[in-house]
């Protein structure tokens, strides 16, 4: 059985090989602790694989804007964006909202 150390490696290492320019540099700055914890924590106990998923996937908003979002799931007619938010972020604005409140 793998395990998730090894398959997350492996996850990583096969996207980047894929990628090139700014998708490869938002996948090697943009994979950060957050993202992780959520692979690991959520994904992988819930799926066991990364089949299908896509880290830094790049898409366009609205307005015809590029961005990255954290994941991408694109399994056959379903597709999914996953965003995950960092504590650092919760905390900003959890602790605005309050002062705000105040």
């Amino acid at each position: 059985m793998v395990t998730y150390e090894e398959a997350h490696r492996t996850f990583i290492q096969y996207h980047l090989d894929e990628r090139a320019g700014e998708r490869r540099g938002r996948l090697e700055r943009g994979h950060g602790h957050a993202e992780s914890k959520f692979l690991r924590n959520v994904w992988w106990p819930l799926c066991g694989d990364f089949r299908n998923l896509h880290p830094e996937y790049e898409v366009m908003d609205w307005r015809g804007r590029s961005y990255f979002a954290d994941f991408a799931w694109l399994s056959g007619t379903v597709k999914l964006i996953i965003e995950i938010k960092g504590l650092h972020l919760m905390l900003e604005t959890w602790i605005g909202k309050n002062i705000a409140m105040n």
